[in-house]
């Protein structure tokens, strides 16, 4: 008995522990299978390798990833937006309704990337980043833990929104 109890608790936290979001989910299966879209997932140790072996110098990217243990990513075209009548701005209202509060917008360029923050406890937090290229959007879903003081830059570029 205690062993059955045991197994079914280990599968349970296992299961919430590799568990994506109703949002991630929901967008991963509506482009799935079409052209040009890419997903993949790392845990946060490996991204911090190979971030480390891409020779990225911002310390800040180091630190901001430092307490992240799993990270989803998704790619896809503008294009396949536009092909199925949908849009970005839909799907951020989207991860609001999915208990994600807009954390914080940069601006680069031509680049606009939102990053959205749920708080699940545990620093186990989830993060939901949108960049918004000319061509491509890149969905990145994390989880664990990042510092709100981190976005913070002298330069302006960055909007902190505040709860």
């Amino acid at each position: 008995m205690k062993k059955s109890i045991l197994s079914l608790l280990l599968v349970a936290v296992s299961v919430t522990t590799f568990s994506q979001s109703k949002s991630y989910q929901t967008l991963r299966d509506h482009f799935a299978g079409k052209e040009d879209v890419h997903s993949f997932a790392l845990n946060g140790f490996l991204c911090r390798t190979v971030l480390r072996f891409a020779g990225t110098d911002g310390r800040t990217l180091h630190t901001m990833m430092k307490d992240i243990h799993q990270i989803r990513f998704i790619v896809i075209p503008i294009k396949e937006f536009s092909k199925q009548e949908l849009s970005v701005s839909g799907f951020k209202e989207y991860l609001k309704k999915d208990s994600f509060e807009s954390l914080a917008t940069i601006r680069d360029k031509a680049d606009h990337i939102s990053v959205f923050h749920r708080m699940d406890g545990n620093k186990r937090d989830r993060y939901f980043v949108l960049v918004e290229e000319p061509n491509e959007v890149v969905a990145m879903e994390m989880k664990g833990y990042i510092d709100p003081a981190l976005f913070k830059n002298e330069n302006n570029q960055i909007t902190i929104n505040q709860r």
